[in-house]
């Protein structure tokens, strides 16, 4: 993934942007990956780690409606989460999923993340993954999926 991320940086230096997370079931694992890389700190501006409902309303300024409506693993969730992280020179990337063994249903299995981009200015981009594999195998899945979906959002702007 440091590919990833080195482009990711760059483009990121390109536009003078700063980076944000606002993480639940990779509980950080986004930042840290980025934050690996040397000289990331002059883009990877702060993170959330958000993996209760409370800290998604508290830190996020996420609507309890919202969870009480469509569940925290939802696009309606991680829309709200990432609206809450961006600002006007920092885009933000959300994410919320089910990374099991336990946890998953008929409707959300495990290994469902949804992930949110956002750009003030550019829009956001929103996507639903079905990731298989053992906990760590899903988490590390959806923080690919996540780096790729920030420079997919970058390179359309």
């Amino acid at each position: 993934m440091t590919a990833q991320v080195e482009k990711l940086l760059q483009l990121c230096r390109e536009r003078d942007l700063k980076l944000r997370t606002a993480e639940s079931c990779t509980a950080g694992a986004i930042a840290a990956e980025i934050a690996a890389v040397s000289g990331a700190s002059d883009v990877l501006d702060r993170g959330w780690i958000t993996y209760s409902n409370e800290a998604k309303c508290e830190e996020l300024g996420v609507e309890p409606a919202l969870i009480d409506e469509h569940g925290a693993v939802s696009r309606e969730v991680v829309l709200a989460m990432v609206k809450g992280g961006a600002s006007d020179r920092a885009l933000c990337v959300a994410i919320s999923g089910i990374a099991g063994p336990d946890g998953g249903s008929d409707e959300k299995p495990v290994g469902t993340v949804w992930i949110a981009v956002a750009l003030p200015g550019h829009g956001s981009l929103v996507r639903c993954h079905h990731f298989t594999g053992s906990r760590s195998e899903i988490q590390s899945q959806a923080v690919s999926s996540a780096l790729s979906m920030l420079i997919e959002q970058l390179q359309k702007s």
